[in-house]
């Protein structure tokens, strides 16, 4: 790197970037909020593990501000259940059993879906798609990149990574990456892709689903995200952030990428949000 900071100098170009765009003022941490435009002018978003908990919230609240959302699975005709019953404006809820369970199940409320661009796909079918939304478990996520790997090779797409690879679930999943190599699940899908087009980018990292409403967040007192990344897939999730209602974060770089894994805690890292809770402002999300 040319700069003595890379990641204040990623943080710089995305700010430029977007104050060019835009037509408010940054008062304080939140990136620029840039100016409304149709929603055929949109990217369209696939959301790979589009089923899941986190995948059916996300994609209501996306498709409920305007964006063409395919939510995804290995199998369509588990996701076309979802996708009609969202559309039919009753929302979707869901008990979930077993090990997970205990975390909480699927809370859409009912939301008119009159005007959403919501459909189903199976994850092969995510290739289509300008924005590839990952939504499920680190571990499985691979071999489905690897399955649209070729599909979309040189094609410019943006990856919205949220995985978690240190967010230990009590059915296993999410027991952390091995030491001494890579310390973020989105600089391993980076380096496997092996694709100099794609534009990476990391967010909803802490974000629960269930407070993740169609019109907007449950607790309108905690609206904030933290987002990082490549310098155009920051500047299309910040609008898509803002687009349902809440308060984009940005960090910096793919540099920062192992500070901001979800699972990860530590008192520094309670004290920093602290402070800058209190200097700057920042509410970020947490709770249920």
């Amino acid at each position: 790197q040319k700069s003595s900071s890379p990641v204040l100098a990623v943080a710089s170009t995305i700010h430029k970037t977007m104050s060019t765009n835009s037509t408010s003022t940054c008062n304080g941490p939140w990136a620029p909020k840039p100016p409304t435009r149709s929603p055929s002018s949109l990217p369209t978003i696939a959301v790979i593990g589009g089923t899941g908990r986190m995948g059916v919230h996300l994609c209501a609240a996306w498709a409920n501000c305007g964006y063409d959302v395919m939510l995804c699975s290995r199998t369509k005709d588990k996701a076309d259940k979802i996708v009609n019953q969202l559309k039919s404006g009753n929302g979707y809820t869901e008990k979930v059993e077993g090990k997970i369970g205990s975390q909480g199940g699927y809370a859409v409320p009912p939301t008119d879906a009159t005007n959403w661009k919501l459909r189903s796909g199976t994850n092969a079918q995510a290739a289509e798609a300008d924005m590839i939304v990952l939504s499920t478990m680190y571990e499985q996520t691979w071999p489905i990149l690897e399955q649209i790997q070729p599909l979309i090779k040189g094609k410019g797409k943006t990856i919205l990574d949220m995985t978690n690879p240190f967010m230990k679930r009590p059915d296993g999943y999410g027991s952390g990456l091995p030491k001494g190599g890579l310390q973020a699940g989105i600089l391993i899908h980076r380096e496997k892709m092996n694709d100099d087009t794609i534009s990476w980018v990391g967010a909803y990292k802490h974000v629960l689903w269930t407070l993740i409403l169609p019109n907007g967040p449950k607790n309108p007192s905690r609206p904030d995200i933290e987002v990082f990344g490549d310098a155009k897939g920051v500047e299309q999730v910040v609008e898509l952030i803002y687009r349902h209602g809440w308060r984009p974060i940005v960090r910096g770089g793919l540099e920062v990428a192992p500070q901001y894994e979800g699972g990860k805690v530590s008192f520094g890292k309670i004290w920093g949000n602290l402070k800058k809770e209190m200097k700057l402002g920042e509410k970020l999300s947490v709770g249920w």
